[in-house]
């Protein structure tokens, strides 16, 4: 992550795969990694990454945090930055 982008901002996962997904936010300002419904759709091996609402990972500027998680089912996903998608911080989640 940075100002305003995910970089990639096009996710691909196999359903029934376990990933570790590490994110990284080189901005300088605070970012999430906001997928509601990825997230109900996933199993998340270390809840205690997302936040209370479980439904994104806040990062900081210089922080790192490692999701890992497994997808049961195929979907499609909207992936935004909760605080910058006005200004098009946005991607997509696809799990085949």
């Amino acid at each position: 992550m940075v100002e305003d982008r995910f970089i990639p901002n096009q996710f691909l996962f196999r359903h029934g795969v376990p990933y570790r997904l590490h994110l990284e936010n080189n901005g300088s300002e605070m970012h999430e990694f906001t997928a509601p419904e990825f997230f109900k759709a996933i199993v998340v091996k270390n809840p205690e990454v997302l936040e209370r609402e479980q439904n994104e990972v806040l990062l900081h500027p210089n922080e790192r945090k490692d999701l890992y998680f497994v997808a049961p089912k195929p979907g499609h996903y909207a992936l935004i930055c909760a605080d910058h998608d006005w200004d098009g911080m946005q991607g997509d989640i696809t799990v085949e």
